[in-house]
């Protein structure tokens, strides 16, 4: 399923889980993306980046399936002013965008998903603004996102086969989880922006934006700001 295929290349730069989902069915198995896909792009363009080349050691990685590794959890040591900067500048550059398509693909699978990856991606954010502004070392930063990872892979594996029975499924559930949905859209938001204002006091001459997200009909819609 391509939703599917969108959703693990997304968590991949959210600091969520990069893995497959279990949605009960072999046809929603997950693997790399696939080549050409929009999300593939933007994963090849991060591994790809200056940013990630440079903060390799330091950041947990972004290939599929990987996890902080024990020396990462380890790193006493906080980011240096050079560091922060290249921390924001992949924020901005890769996570921002690449997000915004894989929300609004992911969409469709429903407003529990929408809620599950929204909220990961404001911890996501909260930990970056902790990491740039030297409130948390390396490795609580890398502890932090292994425990969001393996969390929000069980809750999407949850909600996935929750939504293969449709017996579990009502209209009043639906509007709860819409409703949970849209208001982990503006905690999201607020989060993005404290993020926007770091970014244009370490790198003025690069862009400040952040993922404009709503519901339009059954999908979420997005646009940059």
């Amino acid at each position: 399923m391509r939703t599917f295929v969108a959703t693990v290349t997304l968590l991949a730069v959210c600091a969520c889980t990069p893995s497959a989902l279990d949605a009960g069915q072999p046809s929603a198995h997950l693997g790399q993306p696939r080549s050409g896909d929009a999300t593939d792009s933007c994963y090849q363009q991060m591994l790809a980046s200056a940013e990630e080349k440079a903060l390799k050691a330091k950041l947990p990685p972004i290939e599929l399936g990987s996890l902080p590794s024990r020396a990462q959890q380890a790193d006493p040591t906080m980011a240096t002013p050079q560091e922060a900067k290249l921390v924001l500048s992949f924020h901005q550059k890769h996570v921002v965008p690449c997000r915004q398509e894989g929300l609004m693909r992911s969409s469709t699978m429903g407003p529990a998903i929408v809620a599950i990856l929204v909220e990961s991606f404001a911890t996501s954010d909260a930990n970056y603004l902790k990491l740039v502004e030297r409130k948390m070392s390396w490795g609580e930063y890398n502890r932090e996102v292994h425990a969001l990872r393996v969390d929000t892979r069980a809750r999407l594996a949850a909600a996935a086969r929750q939504q293969n029975n449709p017996g579990l499924e009502d209209l009043a559930q639906d509007a709860r989880q819409r409703q949970a949905a849209m208001l982990a859209l503006e905690n999201w938001k607020r989060l993005q922006q404290a993020l926007v204002q770091k970014q244009r006091q370490l790198n003025p001459g690069d862009p400040a934006r952040l993922n404009d997200c709503s519901y339009l009909g059954p999908a979420v819609t997005c646009t940059s700001l």
